[in-house]
This record gives C-alpha cells, sequence and structure tokens, in this order.
C-alpha cells in the first residue's frame, strides 16, 4: 500500500504535507508538477514567487522531514498546446489545418495536457495495480462540492476533512510553519500566470515581474490561424486586459 500527496504548493495542499509530518501519517511521495510557459527558454508558467517558494523553501524543508519530493514537468508547454496543428477534428473538420490558440473557458487544455498528462504517465510507470496507491488531496471541511467530487474515488483522501481543518486553519497551519507560499501576497488563487481566469492585479504583478515576456504573450492575441483567437472568449481581450495593467500600475505608483 502507497500513500502519495499531490501537491500544488497552495495553503491546503501544503497543510497537509504538515499534518502527515505532525501526525506521522504514511506518506512515500509528494508530486508537483510545473507548468511551462516556454520550455525552450525554461520559462515558469506558474507565478515567479510560488515556484521560487516550491524549489527553495518547501521542497528542501520537506525533504528534511524525509519525505520524497518529485517535481515533474510535461514534454508540451503553452506554447505547444497554442501552436498545435488540429488534424484530427471530426466535429469541426474545417478546423484542422489551423493552430489551436488559447485554451478555451472552463476547458482548459493546459491543466489537461501540462500537468494531469504527465502525472498520470508517471504514475503508471511507477506504481502498479499492485501497489495499491492512495492519493492524499488538500481539500478542507469546509470545500463541501470538492470533497463530493473526491469522494467518487475510493483511493482519494483528504486529510485535512478527516481532521476537521478549515481554510483558514490550513492557512494558520503554514503560517506557523514558514509555508506559506509568498505567492498569495499577490493572489488568492493558485494557477498559471496566462489564465483567461485571473486578475488584473495578478497579471499586474507578472508584467512587473516579466515585462518582456508579459508583452510577447499580450501579443500572441494578433497571430493568425488559431481556431480560438481570443484568450478570454467571455471577457477582455488581451489588449483590453493590457490596458487595465497599466491603468492598475500607474494607479500603483500614484
Amino acid at each position: 500500500m502507497r500513500h502519495i500527496l499531490s501537491w500544488s504548493g497552495g495553503k491546503d495542499s501544503t497543510a497537509a504535507v504538515i499534518l502527515c509530518h505532525e501526525l506521522g501519517l504514511p506518506l512515500d511521495e509528494i508530486i508537483f508538477c510545473e507548468v511551462m510557459y516556454d520550455l525552450e527558454r525554461n520559462i515558469s508558467g506558474e507565478n515567479p514567487l510560488h515556484i521560487d517558494f516550491i524549489y527553495n523553501v518547501a521542497k528542501p524543508m520537506f525533504e528534511s522531514w524525509g519525505y520524497k519530493v518529485t517535481i515533474l514537468r510535461s514534454d508540451r508547454d503553452y506554447l505547444y498546446c497554442f501552436n498545435h496543428v488540429m488534424d484530427n477534428c471530426k466535429k469541426y473538420p474545417e478546423h484542422n489545418g489551423r493552430r489551436y490558440g488559447f485554451p478555451l473557458n472552463k476547458r482548459c487544455a493546459i491543466q489537461r495536457d501540462c500537468k494531469l498528462r504527465p502525472i498520470k504517465k508517471y504514475m503508471k510507470e511507477m506504481y502498479s495495480k499492485e501497489d495499491c496507491v492512495y492519493n492524499y488531496l488538500g481539500i478542507c471541511i469546509d470545500e463541501p462540492k470538492r470533497l463530493q467530487s473526491m469522494h467518487k474515488n475510493p483511493f482519494n483522501i483528504s486529510i485535512l476533512e478527516e481532521r476537521g481543518v478549515t481554510e483558514k486553519m490550513a492557512r494558520e497551519l503554514c503560517v506557523k510553519y514558514g509555508l506559506l507560499s509568498p505567492g498569495y501576497e499577490y493572489s488568492e488563487r493558485g494557477g498559471c500566470w496566462m489564465c483567461c481566469n485571473s486578475k488584473v492585479y495578478e497579471n499586474a504583478f507578472a508584467k512587473q515581474y516579466m515585462p518582456g515576456i508579459w508583452n510577447e504573450f499580450v501579443q500572441l492575441e494578433e497571430e493568425q490561424g488559431c481556431v480560438y483567437s481570443r484568450w478570454n472568449a467571455f471577457g477582455d481581450t488581451l489588449a483590453e486586459r493590457n490596458r487595465k495593467v497599466d491603468e492598475f500600475l500607474l494607479d500603483a505608483d500614484g
């Protein structure tokens, strides 16, 4: 029997690791998957402060507690998904021969190809059915919808649910150990800086931290031959968002 913890680096999954440490619960491996914007240039799709925390703070501490920490990367990145030429679209044959473009709202190809795919591949290579793998997830007692979905798989376990830990308590536990990601200083959500669900202030941080990459990203919406040419099908274009980002930064400086 093996116990794996799917770790995002956010407060809840980090609190789950801490509880394993405090309570002496079995934990064979902690798995984090880093989404990349551009593999060739080693540009991460994660919040810059958050990914620095993953590599240089949390991972070393977990390893000092005796845990194996594995960081995965897909062989695909954001730009690969954006530039992928569709060639087997039976429902919409007119899409064949065109580049995919931006991930669809609520149907994120980036999560599928750049996060879930490498995790599934790794698990298949490292663990057999005979290993009977239980997956620890960071879901708190006050997240009923997520817990309901989690319970559909009997091999998923939430230590936080079992111990009655709320989101507030999880955050406090991370603070206690110095393991609250600094990404929370600029965002209350996890996820990629390229995500169409990101807020203006999150994009403003990305532009301040890596202006060249952000401006390059904004230009993607001007690319021709893409099936999905809008960054956010139900909200701002990237040009509109970039203007709001500039206004936000100007107000902040003022």
